[in-house]
């Protein structure tokens, strides 16, 4: 069962921390992006530090995993997935809790990279979405009574929303 934290001025701090590491373990060879609530300050969360590795090749990934294990971080899934896409861990759980690290490895040719970005970005310029995600938050909290995947699956439909609204609103700047 997991819980909903308020926001901690510590995350950026973490986030620089754990970067510094990564960027000495992968010297130079991809973006280290901070992601999800931890992100976009003031949005409360599970605490989690969601850090996206994004590579040029897909085939970058499978050998820097390795690399990672070697430093303290736990392959948490069976491989790369076909989307060129891998799971990593600080703590060793899909499901951890506040202050846990999160490591998405993904190529620059997969979604997730963009919409991540679109995502924190929208809501740190948009004060008003953003509060109404942390409203959102809380409420499907209290509905899904612990499960995580439901919550999750909940949040799905504002989520694309917002990356619309993004995505729109980058095009109109263009």
């Amino acid at each position: 069962m997991f819980r909903i934290h308020e926001y901690d001025t510590s995350y950026p701090i973490l986030f620089q921390k754990e970067s510094q590491k990564l960027a000495e373990i992968l010297k130079g060879t991809c973006l280290i992006e901070h992601i999800g609530s931890t992100a976009i300050p003031g949005v409360d969360g599970k605490g989690v530090i969601d850090i996206m590795l994004v590579f040029d090749k897909p085939d970058e990934i499978e050998p820097i995993i390795v690399s990672l294990q070697q430093h303290g971080y736990y392959f948490t899934d069976g491989g790369v997935d076909r989307r060129d896409k891998a799971f990593m861990s600080s703590s060793g759980e899909r499901e951890s809790g506040p202050g846990d690290i999160h490591l998405h490895l993904v190529s620059i040719d997969n979604q997730d990279y963009p919409r991540a970005i679109l995502f924190r970005d929208y809501l740190i310029r948009h004060p008003k979405a953003k509060q109404s995600y942390v409203n959102l938050k809380y409420e499907l909290y209290k509905k899904v009574a612990g499960n995580r995947s439901e919550y999750t699956k909940l949040k799905s439909s504002f989520i694309e929303k917002i990356i619309a609204l993004a995505q729109d609103e980058t095009t109109r700047i263009e």
